[in-house]
């Protein structure tokens, strides 16, 4: 069996000749790099992993990162960063973005250097289709970015009582019938090719233009997660919008937060140009309601794990009324996520809940939303007869 080449990266000339004496005993073979230029022609060798330092002259690890990435000859090189002990939470989220596999903190036990590299190599070794399927997911994501053909879809807000339309959340999702249609999908393939950034700018421009389209000047939410926030990009994403009385960001709970001081600074002070902040996925994530006090919310999106059949559930009841207390005591506007059903939707107005969101209008016509919808774009006579 061929020896795995190893590709090492890194300034310090001391550290480089002991990791490198190290992996070769260990059975690989080894080239170095002193730098981020030498790393990208080395990288040209089709090493099967690349040990790639963070702090560099004239090239970081991160703008390192990226250039593999984007290069068709070495974007599927796995990349692990070796940082410093004092490595903040937003240049680990940054060197993610980027495109970096794993982090290890120096100084390191070796051990855990080679079961990390030795775990990589494993999740590489794919069969030749599955690299050929992969490859050619990230050009399809490529091109997709490149003419801005991610779909973007607005999903409505209503208050409850009375009964309003007040606000849409802002849906984007790839092309229909794309390998890359699923957002989810999409934004990890962001994520794997280091271009996390340009599709959160992309998308987000993309909206922006089809709302200063729209007559009808509601609120729009914009999801937008802890990576974001920690980034340094994040000021120019909110340069973006130059209405922000008009927008709603929502941070997702399902996202941990690494860095809470620097998170909740961030949002009072972008709240304070007009921006309204909204937690979303309450009651399923990692962040619990006291761990959210310091950020000045203007409103929570109770998630559809805990709406669905709530109606049968006096556990799920009182879940939704710790929620509602802390709302009202905050004077924070609660919503109710992912509703289908007339129970559903009956129970969250008798608990107390102020607006909700239809589970999804366009596909599903059991929803209690969908005859207002309809009949808010027809006529006077089907809205009469609508359970509105």
């Amino acid at each position: 069996m061929s020896k795995k080449h190893i590709l090492l990266v890194d300034d310090e000339i001391d550290f480089l000749a002991l990791m490198a004496m190290r992996l070769q005993l260990r059975g690989y073979e080894v080239s170095i790099a002193h730098n981020g230029e030498e790393a990208l022609i080395k990288a040209m060798e089709k090493p099967e992993l690349i040990l790639l330092d963070v702090m560099m002259p004239l090239m970081n690890g991160y703008e390192t990162c990226s250039k593999l990435r984007q290069d068709n000859e070495t974007k599927n090189i796995p990349i692990i960063m070796l940082t410093a002990k004092n490595i903040s939470s937003k240049d680990k989220v940054e060197g993610l973005q980027m495109g970096a596999d794993d982090y290890i903190i120096k100084p390191f036990e070796i051990e855990e250097l080679f079961a990390r590299i030795e775990a990589l190599l494993r999740r590489s070794g794919l069969s030749e289709e599955m690299n050929e399927c992969k490859a050619s997911l990230i050009e399809e994501f490529k091109s997709i970015v490149r003419k801005e053909s991610v779909e973007i879809t607005f999903q409505p807000i209503f208050y409850l009582n009375p009964r309003n339309l007040f606000a849409y959340e802002v849906l984007t999702h790839g092309p229909k019938h794309s390998q890359l249609e699923n957002p989810e999908k999409l934004f990890q393939c962001a994520l794997d090719c280091g271009m996390f950034l340009e599709l959160e700018t992309m998308y987000r421009k993309k909206a922006l233009k089809k709302i200063d389209g729209l007559t009808d000047k509601k609120l729009f939410f914009f999801n937008t997660s802890p990576y974001i926030i920690e980034s340094e990009k994040f000021k120019e994403i909110i340069s973006l919008y130059d209405k922000p009385e008009q927008i709603g960001l929502e941070i997702t709970e399902r996202a941990e937060i690494k860095n809470f001081p620097l998170y909740c600074q961030t949002l009072n002070s972008i709240r304070s140009l007009g921006f309204k902040i909204a937690l979303d996925d309450v009651g399923n994530g990692y962040s619990s309601l006291d761990s959210v006090a310091e950020i000045e919310l203007n409103y929570v999106k109770i998630d559809n794990t805990l709406v669905r059949d709530i109606a049968a559930s006096p556990k799920k009841q009182n879940l939704v009324k710790t929620i509602l207390q802390f709302c009202r005591q905050s004077k924070i506007i609660s919503i109710g996520e992912g509703i289908e059903t007339e129970d559903e939707l009956h129970t969250l107005i008798d608990l107390g809940v102020e607006a909700g969101q239809p589970l999804n209008l366009r596909k599903n016509e059991r929803s209690p939303f969908y005859d207002f919808s309809i009949s808010r774009r027809k006529s006077r006579d089907l809205r009469r007869r609508s359970m509105w």
